[in-house]
């Protein structure tokens, strides 16, 4: 049995903003950090083996947060980059939605139509690229636990693609920071055990205030 820990990066201040990141550089804010801290915190328990992560820096500042926990072997990789919206970058939603070359019902009914100006060409595209990279990890780390830290469009389609589902089912669902989501594999077959969970930052709010 092969087990994928997705995880989300922390927040960021274009994450408070509404506003597509999509290949900029962001990185964490101090809210951001204290919820890697969390996630971190969660995971020390999972007996993680390995740890792979996104190239951009919100990702990989968390999976470096995480691993001052774990001490596992921690690789970086653009495979598992967000995907590049191009000219949709550093706008917020609601500005996005005044560009001609954007149709919010398309991207809400039929995401796997939409194309991104300037950016990747397609979701499928970036599923092909994030899939082909976590299917040579799967067989490399074959019966491990795996731990991945990307982005929320990315862990999404990687979900998607495990359990062979449509990219039409694209935002039926959410992938919140610093949440947790974890697919099993087992021979043939791979199942989804946990989606979004994000009871860690919870038990954080709740200390804090």
């Amino acid at each position: 049995m092969t087990v994928l820990y997705l995880v989300r990066h922390g927040q960021t201040d274009w994450n408070k903003e509404n506003r597509c990141q999509g290949r900029i550089d962001t990185e964490l804010n101090s809210e951001g950090i204290l919820q890697a801290e969390a996630i971190a915190q969660r995971l020390a328990g999972e007996n993680i083996d390995v740890i792979y992560s996104s190239a951009l820096k919100r990702a990989y500042t968390t999976a470096e947060i995480i691993n001052r926990k774990l001490s596992r072997e921690l690789v970086r990789n653009e495979a598992l980059n967000e995907i590049d919206f191009g000219e949709w970058e550093g706008l917020t939603f609601e500005e996005m939605r005044k560009r001609p070359d954007y149709s919010y019902e398309q991207w809400r009914l039929m995401p796997h139509l939409v194309t991104f100006p300037g950016g990747e060409k397609s979701l499928k595209n970036v599923q092909d690229r994030a899939m082909k990279f976590v299917n040579e990890i799967i067989e490399k780390h074959n019966g491990n636990n795996i731990l991945i830290v990307s982005h929320g469009g990315v862990i999404k389609l990687i979900i998607l693609g495990m359990l062979g589902i449509g990219l039409e089912a694209y935002n039926k669902f959410f992938i919140a920071n610093a949440s947790l989501s974890i697919v099993v594999i087992e021979s043939d077959r791979a199942f989804l055990r946990t989606l979004n969970d994000t009871c860690h930052i919870k038990n954080l709010i709740t200390a804090k205030s």
